[in-house]
């Protein structure tokens, strides 16, 4: 499963990390990415198994400002 974030609209908030820390993290002062083990073409892009389509499904869902696209 594709998964991408949208950071220029990312505002931080960290509701993505809190619903998936596995495939999303955000840093202190960052915009939120993927986590190193997950990125297929840098830190907004990033492909995860089978077993982590509900979590980063649930991220994407529970983002505020819908910048998360699971595909």
């Amino acid at each position: 499963m594709k998964v991408s974030i949208n950071q220029e609209e990312c505002i931080e908030c960290g509701a993505c990390e809190q619903a998936c820390s596995e495939v999303f993290v955000v840093e202190s002062g960052e915009k939120a990415s993927i986590t190193k083990k997950y990125q297929t073409n840098g830190p907004a892009e990033g492909k995860v198994g089978d077993d982590l389509n509900n979590c980063a499904q649930e991220a994407a869902d529970g983002c505020p400002v819908e910048v998360i696209t699971v595909e």
